[in-house]
């Protein structure tokens, strides 16, 4: 079982990199749903749930509140 420590612990060198990444798609993916008539706040609430259960889901994740 992994410590709270050792959970939390992550390279702040590959958060960075994987940023990069995700905002290049996140921005499309705004930017796709701001089309369709939904409000960024619609977008933010929605996609906050969704990655909240996607990761709710894997046992080495600590739970945030």
């Amino acid at each position: 079982m992994l410590t709270l420590e050792e959970i939390l612990l992550v390279s702040a060198d590959r958060v960075a990199s994987c940023r990069v990444e995700v905002q290049l798609d996140l921005d499309e993916v705004i930017a796709r749903f701001e089309n369709v008539g939904f409000s960024r706040k619609e977008v933010l609430f929605a996609m906050s749930e969704l990655i909240g259960e996607k990761f709710a889901a894997l046992p080495d994740m600590p739970k945030l509140h």
